[in-house]
Formats: C-alpha cells, structure tokens, sequence
C-alpha cells in the first residue's frame, strides 16, 4: 500500500487496556475513569483504539507488547488489575490454569481477543524458551525452583487451551498465532556463524510471512541478541534437577505448542 509503518514497542495505551497499568495517569485523569474498567469494556477499548491508531494520518501503525505469563510480583508497584496470586503457592498446576485469577493475569486474554479484534488485526507470537532455562532465570520466585515450574506449568496449560481453541482468527479466517523457538536462533546450537545466520533468517521469513509485512530482510535484528552462557543445572542447583525432569515429562503433551508443519525452526524441544 506504500504506506509508512509506525512501530511501536512500549504502547502505553494499550498496556493501560490490556492490564489496568498507569491508572492514575492515564486511565483516571486522562480518560475520565473512576475505577479501572474491565479489558472488553467497550467504552475502555474504544479510548484504547482511538489513542493508539489516530484516524486519518496515512499510517499503519504496529503495537508490540511483550508482558509475559504470569507477569510482576506479588506486591508489584504497577496497578495490575489482578496481581499475582498468593494462593498459587500451594496449587498444582491443573488448579492454577482453572483459577478466576490466572484467567485474568495479567490480562484476560480471552476477552481482550475478542473485544479488540473487530477494530484492529491481532496477531500473537508466542515465544518458547527451553523449560529449565525459564525456570533458573527466577530460580528464587516463589519460594524456589519447584513452586515456580509449578506456577508456570500453569500458565502453559491456561496458554495451550487458548492456543488450541484460537488457531484461526475470527475475522480474517488467518493463522492468529506463530511459534518461535528461542532454542532455534541461539548460536550455541549450531555449527558456525553461517548456520546461525541461516537459521535466523529463516525463523525471520516465517514472521514476516504470517504478520504480512513486505519482507523478512532484517540486518541488524540480532545485534543485541545475547543467548545466555548460565548453565541452568548449575543455577538450579542439582538437588532440584530430578523433579523438574519431572514437569517436563508432564509437559509432553501441553508446552510446547505444536508449531506448523514442514518448517523445522518451529519444532520446539521442551
């Protein structure tokens, strides 16, 4: 269409809608709320909408967000509307995912879905990081590494069940959701720098391709890019590497999501 791209990677607007962030700021004194509405209220999505792709300015404006699940602490200052919960200590994972709060942390991404998708394209990246490193990056978290896997098992299953109900989306009748493994753009995994740069530029076509942007040429997209050189056991401590062997085996059938067929950098392992 010849028309600009506005990106925008820290869209405070939509974090407002999303989770109930920057209440006093925005979502009282600039649009006029008593108290922080539901993430479909449609008054609250339309303020979302306006705000964050102004009418008429010739552009296409991209929103990325990139909270993960679950997201913040307990006693985080950002006024989430549902913060994370105490009560998940002492839960198993089945009973997370069934929990009202986990439903809603940090965002009830059911409702948003389908609050927002008649006025904007939703798409959803769903980035996976292998299982025991996610757990050793908070290996302190909820009072230690097997409460923590057992919070985001949780979050998996409460994921995989939204993912596999909401493989197309509803207005466009397009893939809604596209797996990337971060496994598969670490350059630890391969060979030398020319399979690495291969691998990337592949798992790049394929985004491009599903997000419908022109093209998947990305110069300086991994510049920053720095994997991690912790060794996760190490980080765990070895005591706590049997039960978490564990989860994973728990996790064969829920996390990874399948990714699609044919296109090897979307085949994740756990």
């Amino acid at each position: 269409t010849n028309s600009p791209y506005s990106v925008d990677t820290d869209p405070t607007a939509l974090k407002s809608g999303l989770f109930g962030w920057y209440f006093n700021r925005k979502i009282r004194k600039q649009w006029g709320f008593k108290v922080t509405p539901e993430v479909d209220d449609p008054a609250l999505v339309q303020r979302v909408v306006r705000e964050s792709c102004p009418e008429n300015d010739g552009k296409k404006h991209v929103l990325i967000e990139w909270a993960t699940f679950p997201s913040g602490r307990r006693d985080d200052y950002r006024s989430y509307r549902v913060h994370r919960a105490h009560e998940w200590l002492a839960m198993s994972p089945e009973e997370v995912a069934d929990s009202e709060e986990a439903s809603n942390h940090p965002t009830d991404i059911e409702a948003f879905y389908r609050a927002y998708s008649p006025y904007v394209d939703i798409k959803f990246v769903v980035l996976h990081r292998p299982f025991l490193e996610t757990i050793a990056s908070r290996r302190d978290w909820d009072g230690g590494p097997e409460v923590h896997s057992n919070i985001i098992r949780g979050f998996m299953l409460m994921l995989r069940r939204f993912l596999d109900t909401h493989l197309f989306d509803l207005v466009t009748g397009r893939r809604l959701w596209s797996l990337v493994c971060a496994d598969k753009i670490t350059a630890e995994n391969y060979n030398d720098e020319k399979e690495v740069d291969e691998a990337r530029g592949r798992v790049l076509n394929h985004l491009a391709e599903f997000l419908g942007w022109p093209s998947g040429e990305c110069e300086h997209c991994f510049d920053r890019w720095k994997g991690s050189t912790k060794d996760p056991i190490e980080v765990l401590g070895e005591e706590n590497v049997p039960i978490l062997r564990e989860h994973m085996k728990w996790l064969e059938s829920v996390w990874p999501p399948p990714g699609e067929e044919g296109i090897a950098e979307q085949q994740c392992g756990i």
